[in-house]
């Protein structure tokens, strides 16, 4: 409550792009230092048995994770654990450095509980992010796991897409546990195409046959998505064994939208509540249309325990939060495990995989 009445309120007189990398810069200091990292995690975790769960032969002490796009130079890679997160999403990475949209990019939707997002895939590139981790682990043991989310250069033409994810797979892969393949930045021309089958198998046909170490392999997909874009989509996860769908990144089409911030006209893409409805339609018909051959991670809308296990009974076996985080702040990772945990409590749940999909048909998708 002290951040949201207190803390927030003054945070967000200042340009957002501006606060996140003060914000940063601050923060960095628990990047370097064993013993506040570890202060920090006593002071934000939550553990319980009925959030604890082993998916793809990794152990993750609770489902919520770091969406992609917070950090995406991995300079907070040793924090993120120390917030309770189960795991982070770094990047998106590019093999080439981006530099990004021109500014600014990053506006808030204070009324709607969201954010507008224009950044372009800035990044440094996958050689300088892989060094940083690299650098990163030998300081000490992290808490969480790190999944590297891997996206296409502007530079590589969409027909060239497989050998770029190529180049930045094989860079970044022995720095993460889990290997995200980004389709669906809708602030980059043409980006969001990659989704189309006849783009995608090229690139999980590549990327399957480099993954000799057998890495889990997830596939991240937007919120503009129709019945039969999915429906190719989770033809060829299946042909190729992804381990798992993220649903969803932002929305660019804001038909579907009622706005009322200030900066709704802004360019970008929405994240938070406004596509929170959307995100857990698409969960729950990947869910339907599964066969429990891939697992599901709901991202898009989740300030609260409520909203992660709304996103659990649709269908997502985890949930990642970005927004969310930003507007619940520091202790937002701990505050929505224990309004999970109860939740589970509540409803005589022994573990959260027996609500995973409770409520996925009264989701119905209209294209």
């Amino acid at each position: 409550m002290f951040y949201e009445k207190i803390i927030r309120p003054i945070l967000f007189l200042f340009n957002p792009e501006t606060i996140h990398n003060l914000t940063f810069s601050l923060l960095t200091i628990f990047n370097k230092s064993k013993s506040l990292n570890h202060l920090v995690f006593k002071f934000c975790n939550y553990t319980s048995p009925r959030l604890k769960q082993k998916l793809f032969g990794l152990y993750f002490r609770n489902p919520i994770g770091l969406t992609a796009g917070l950090d995406k130079n991995a300079k907070l890679s040793l924090v993120w654990g120390a917030f309770n997160f189960g795991w982070a999403q770094l990047g998106s990475v590019t093999y080439q450095a981006q530099t990004g949209n021109a500014k600014p990019r990053l506006w808030r939707l204070v009324k709607d509980k969201g954010l507008l997002v224009y950044y372009g895939l800035s990044n440094i590139g996958a050689n300088a992010v892989a060094e940083k981790i690299k650098k990163d682990q030998a300081k000490f043991k992290k808490k969480g796991l790190w999944s590297i989310s891997i996206a296409k250069s502007n530079e590589a033409a969409l027909e060239n897409a497989a050998a770029d994810y190529e180049k930045s797979f094989q860079i970044l892969e022995p720095y993460a546990e889990i290997i995200t393949i980004n389709l669906s930045c809708p602030n980059v021309a043409n980006f969001c195409g990659l989704q189309e089958a006849s783009l995608l198998e090229p690139i999980l046909a590549k990327i399957t046959e480099i993954n000799k170490n057998h890495k889990p392999l997830w596939l991240k997909i937007g919120n503009d998505l129709n019945q039969k874009e999915l429906d190719d989509l989770i033809y060829l996860v299946k042909k190729y064994k992804i381990d798992a769908i993220v649903a969803t990144n932002l929305a660019k089409n804001r038909e579907r939208l009622t706005l009322l911030s200030e900066h709704k006209n802004k360019p970008g893409g929405v994240s938070g509540q406004p596509i929170a409805e959307q995100a857990n339609k698409i969960i729950a018909y990947l869910y339907k249309n599964s066969e429990n051959k891939y697992k599901i991670i709901g991202v898009g809308g989740v300030f609260s325990g409520q909203d992660a296990y709304d996103k659990i009974k649709a269908g997502a076996n985890l949930v990642q939060i970005g927004t969310g985080f930003i507007y619940g702040g520091p202790l937002s990772v701990k505050k929505i495990n224990r309004e999970l945990d109860q939740l589970l409590i509540k409803n005589n749940f022994k573990h959260l995989n027996q609500a995973v999909g409770l409520e996925a048909e009264k989701y119905q998708l209209n294209d």
